[in-house]
């Protein structure tokens, strides 16, 4: 599963007066296990790994603050599960190359029924206007655990 499309919430922090020029940008996404096909069982007793993947970069001209938080979520929507790096500082006149950031959840307690996908920052310069970080390709995938992708240690009989 790819679920990052179309369901982005948009959200201001400020600091100071109510101004564009000293806000963080934030986008969020809460993505339902369910709805995407995903079941109760397969969540609580395979608990296949979950990845997730985000992409971003600077402006050349401004440096900027990046920052990502995912949260493996109840159905209650209370953390089971938290991924959030410490934010990333580019600075002005850097080389605006594209960074991955990635992380996989594997051997999460059961429940897990919603993930919440949050990214974005600002610029160091507080620019009128928006010269933030660019983020782009976010990504979920989830897939069978690793230990179930790994080679058979019996090559001629995979059943052993």
């Amino acid at each position: 599963m790819e679920a990052m499309s179309g369901r982005w919430k948009i959200s201001l922090e400020t600091r100071g007066r109510n101004s564009p020029m000293t806000s963080t940008c934030l986008k969020s996404q809460v993505v339902d296990l369910k709805a995407e096909g995903y079941w109760e069982e397969l969540m609580d007793t395979t608990r296949p790994d979950i990845k997730v993947k985000d992409w971003f970069a600077a402006r050349p001209d401004c440096g900027s603050k990046y920052q990502l938080c995912v949260q493996l979520l109840s159905s209650a929507h209370a953390p089971l599960g938290t991924f959030q790096p410490d934010p990333a500082m580019i600075q002005q006149k850097s080389d605006a190359k594209w960074r991955e950031v990635s992380h996989t959840f594997s051997n999460y307690p059961p429940g897990v029924r919603y993930i919440w996908f949050q990214h974005g920052g600002v610029d160091t310069h507080y620019w009128a206007g928006w010269y933030g970080p660019r983020v782009t390709n976010s990504s979920i995938t989830i897939g069978p655990p690793a230990a179930l992708m790994s080679p058979s240690p019996h090559p001629q009989n995979p059943d052993w």
